[in-house]
Formats: C-alpha cells, structure tokens, sequence
C-alpha cells in the first residue's frame, strides 16, 4: 500500500562532490560494503565514477592497485577490469554514465 508520510525536515545537505556527479538524466548511488566485501573482477558497459566518503577500499585494476580513502575519487572508463575489497566499513557514492565518445569518431 502507497503511503505518504509528512515529514518534518526541510533541508537535505549533499556534498558538492557528490552533487557534481549527477548525470544530466538519473541518480547517484550510496554504497555500503562491511569490511572484507569483495566485487570481484567484472566489467561495466559504463563509464563509472565512485567518491569514497568512509573507510577504506583495496581497488586493482589491469595494471595497477591502491587503498583508496575518503574523499579519493576513482575515474572508471568503461570496460575497465576491475575489483575492490573493502578494508574496514565502507561506504562511497557511484555514478554512471554513457562513455565518453571521441567528437571524431575515430
């Protein structure tokens, strides 16, 4: 059943980080990982964007690996191998987007 439920608060901070992310059309994901969390290697058809807002995330890539900590950014291209492990209580915010398209199409 659909209900409303008034609410009493009126202002909703997000962090101009956070904020920045929002693509022209969609959303922005929180992400919440308890420690030892594992997204094993995948791929995304999408370029992905995560801002790292609590703890701390192991993230490897093709070629590379580092402990990313609250406000890291992580620039994702589509396509790109990946994984993450989360070293303590995680939490960090994804946006997707269409990838980037050479103006030239070459």
């Amino acid at each position: 059943m659909t209900r409303i439920i008034p609410g009493t608060k009126t202002k909703f901070s997000i962090d101009p980080t956070i904020l920045a992310l929002l693509p022209a059309q969609g959303c922005v994901e929180l992400q919440r990982d308890a420690a030892g969390k594992v997204h094993h290697f995948h791929t995304h058809p999408v370029d992905e964007i995560l801002v790292i807002i609590k703890g701390a995330l192991k993230f490897e890539w093709e070629g590379g690996e580092c402990i990313c900590r609250p406000g890291d950014t992580i620039l994702l291209p589509a396509g790109t191998l990946h994984q993450s492990e989360a070293l303590d209580e995680a939490i960090y915010a994804i946006a997707t987007r269409p990838p980037a398209v050479n103006p030239t199409g070459s």
